[in-house]
């Protein structure tokens, strides 16, 4: 009898201390239950709160950049990724092209350019990019260009590639030429030597005086708007906000591959959009590049600025569609390194010849 005793004073004691494990077990169980679920209350209320502070930031146009924007070594110091799925994103830049035609070797040489330009290299790089004789007929496109005179008779004898680079050079120094076309057509011997080139012009040039003032004005509302930041970064981020609210992309809009279809019809594609953003940041003393190549399997154009002497890709049209379907100003494509732009883009052309765009503290 007391062997048995002994047994059920054991068994109580065992029970009891069951008893106490499984309610030290609840009570652990339900501390963690509920530290998960505060840890999701911050995380959410910290996301909306960001999330908030991200809205605030697009529509705010009086923000000091500085303040809200990244700086573009702390976006590429990562591992490089496609900033934005561009599979959807359009392409329809239509290179500069000519076509040429044999012509009779009696053909005597034009007189060079009447005066003599300043076309300095950080501001007109493709330019710089000519030999001599390039560079003396390239002033001389630009003479008739300025003029809308159509044929140039070239002062210097040059092959085919030759007035190809001269051509592609023009049209990537100067985008306040929105009357001009990027077909053009050439005469050459039968040694291949060209000896004149035929400039077409769009529908601007039979009311010059009256688009040229459009143009101007609208240029100028968005000029005037970026010019009261101090800073360059503040300046480009006015000028691509302004861009963004002012066109919308549409591969159908007339004169699309000029600043014109931007500024003044508001509807353009990406060669419209990189005219319209390198002419207003030339006026406002920025450097800033035409650049050309290809992205999602066809021709396309965007640019490169300088901003604190370094160099920056920008997607302006990119952009605009992501912001569009966003409702939102979009920065997925601004101001970026060569290590992230790379991704989806690839120059051609003259336009391997720009500046690189390497971010400092970059990998």
């Amino acid at each position: 009898m007391k062997y048995f005793g002994v047994m059920i004073t054991s068994m109580k004691h065992l029970m009891r201390l069951l008893k106490v494990s499984l309610i030290a077990l609840t009570l652990v169980i339900c501390v963690a239950i509920a530290r998960r679920q505060m840890s999701g209350i911050i995380n959410n209320a910290a996301q909306r709160d960001y999330s908030k502070q991200n809205n605030e930031l697009n529509q705010d146009m009086t923000t000091s950049v500085s303040e809200i924007l990244p700086t573009v070594a702390q976006v590429d110091t990562s591992p490089a990724q496609s900033v934005a799925d561009s599979s959807g994103m359009k392409v329809n830049y239509q290179p500069v092209k000519g076509s040429g035609q044999v012509v009779e070797e009696t053909v005597a040489a034009g007189n060079s350019a009447s005066q003599e330009y300043d076309f300095p290299e950080n501001i007109y790089p493709y330019r710089a990019m000519l030999t001599d004789n390039q560079k003396l007929v390239y002033d001389q496109v630009y003479e008739a260009v300025d003029s809308r005179t159509e044929e140039v008779i070239l002062c210097r004898q040059l092959d085919q590639t030759g007035i190809a680079n001269v051509m592609e050079a023009i049209f990537g120094d100067h985008p306040e030429f929105f009357w001009l076309d990027t077909a053009y057509t050439y005469g050459y011997t039968s040694k291949g030597t060209v000896v004149n080139v035929m400039l077409s012009f769009n529908v601007t040039v039979d009311t010059f005086q009256t688009s040229k003032t459009a143009f101007l004005n609208a240029a100028s509302t968005i000029i005037n708007n970026a010019s009261q930041y101090g800073d360059d970064i503040e300046k480009e981020k006015s000028v691509y906000m302004q861009l963004q609210n002012l066109a919308v992309y549409d591969a159908s809009s007339e004169l699309n591959q000029s600043a014109y279809s931007a500024l003044v019809n508001q509807s353009t594609v990406c060669a419209g959009y990189a005219r319209a953003f390198q002419y207003i940041m030339q006026k406002l003393n920025v450097p800033c590049y035409f650049c050309s190549g290809t992205a999602n399997g066809g021709n396309h154009a965007w640019n490169i600025v300088c901003i604190d002497g370094k160099y920056y890709n920008v997607d302006l049209s990119w952009d605009d569609t992501l912001g569009e379907a966003a409702n939102q100003i979009s920065y997925s494509y601004y101001n970026l390194s060569d290590r992230t732009f790379g991704l989806d883009h690839k120059r051609s052309g003259l336009s391997l010849k720009l500046p690189n765009c390497v971010v400092t503290g970059s990998k």
